[in-house]
């Protein structure tokens, strides 16, 4: 009998603990971050459509998209394009790209956007006139306010100085931010010496005239936009009950994916104090955005990796990156098919290395797996507590 009774015990505490796990994660707030960097957007182009793919596989269904998953959707520069792709709307209200659409997208659209010819000897590396036509197209007259999920787009004003960060919870104190999204785009993708900045006007709370001049986010260091995005969903705790959880800063509730466009961190660095002593102000500024770009994610990383930790919740982030780029691979605008073919290759091959040295087991393949999972049960226990 006392055997019985213990085991029955057993039984309840597991159901219990099971119970409590399901009932926090369903309280979870989830949010996807994606880097800049040009063509080189393909590395976590790929890496999504495997989530995705992950995602239909576990719930059964082909139409799944990734916006029905994540609260907070972050990009700069070309993870400002991929946050567009994925929650900009299509006839039916539905994500007018999947996610296996991105890599062919680049294929397509990759060598006209970076094409030179005809450059002016002075002025940027690209005119810009297809990237935007090509916006246009894809997105028509979509405006901030439509996304299918909160999203988090930076980019820099250049005759305010200051970062403007496009997210649809701004809307109603600023609502100036309600711009088209393919105004969004090229500005968030205007990187300094690649592409023209960007003008375009919207309308104040008073139907005033509010005028924008914008560059790439990059250039408020949000390369890697993972911090922004959180941010954005931390503000949105104060007024949306579904992000309640986080109000504290409590980020044992968040569930936090990064994706990187790759670095070269794990070889010797590029230049030498040697080499650098001699550099004049062209020189540095040929390197410095590249520098400015990977310490700052760096950074990110770094910071964000600590909290998780400190709150014993590791498990919660996940930083997908390639640090040993080379060649070509490591230049945002060559969209050679050749290059764009290895670009593939890399985020491929990213799946099946570790996460980390100290667990070589756990693959980001894995990694994704688990999170995919998590997604998943996520979505349902939201979904069965909305039908009650």
């Amino acid at each position: 009998m006392a055997t019985t009774k213990s085991f029955l015990i057993l039984i309840f505490m597991i159901l219990a603990t099971t119970s409590s796990t399901f009932a926090t994660l369903g309280e979870m707030v989830t949010v996807l971050s994606i880097d800049g960097g040009g063509i080189k957007g393909i590395i976590p182009g790929t890496i999504l459509e495997f989530l995705e793919g992950q995602l239909q596989e576990l719930d059964n269904n082909t139409d799944a998209r990734l916006a029905d998953y994540f609260d907070v959707i972050g990009g700069t520069s070309t993870g400002g394009l991929l946050t567009a792709m994925i929650t900009s709307p299509n006839e039916n209200n539905r994500p007018f790209a999947a996610a296996k659409d991105i890599v062919p997208f680049y294929f397509q659209h990759g060598p006209q956007i970076f094409n030179s010819s005809g450059r002016p000897i002075i002025g940027p590396k690209y005119d810009g006139k297809y990237l935007m036509q090509i916006l246009q197209e894809n997105f028509g007259e979509t405006r901030l306010h439509q996304a299918l999920t909160e999203v988090a787009i930076s980019s820099f004003d250049i005759k305010t100085n200051k970062p403007v960060i496009f997210t649809k919870s701004n809307l109603t104190n600023s609502p100036e931010l309600d711009a088209k999204m393919y105004d969004i785009c090229y500005s968030t993708a205007a990187a300094p010496t690649y592409f023209p900045p960007h003008y375009f006007a919207t309308n104040t709370i008073n139907g005033d005239k509010y005028e924008f001049n914008l560059v790439d986010g990059a250039v408020a260091t949000v390369a890697d936009p993972a911090l922004l995005s959180i941010s954005v969903a931390t503000r949105l705790a104060e007024k949306d009950p579904a992000f309640a959880s986080i109000r504290s800063l409590n980020y044992k509730k968040m569930l936090l994916l990064s994706l990187g466009t790759g670095t070269t961190s794990e070889f010797d660095k590029t230049y030498t104090a040697e080499e650098a002593a001699k550099w004049d102000a062209i020189q540095w500024m040929l390197a410095i955005q590249q520098m400015t770009n990977a310490a700052s994610s760096y950074m990110t990383d770094y910071y964000l990796s600590t909290v998780f930790q400190a709150l014993d919740s590791q498990n919660n982030y996940l930083r997908v990156e390639e640090n040993a780029l080379t060649g070509t691979t490591t230049e945002m605008d060559d969209a050679s098919v050749a290059n764009m073919e290895l670009l593939v290759q890399v985020g491929e091959s990213l799946l099946k290395k570790p996460v980390s040295k100290d667990n070589p087991d756990e693959t980001y393949e894995k990694a994704l797996k688990r999170f995919a999972e998590m997604l998943s049960d996520r979505k349902k226990l939201r979904a069965n507590k909305a039908s009650y």
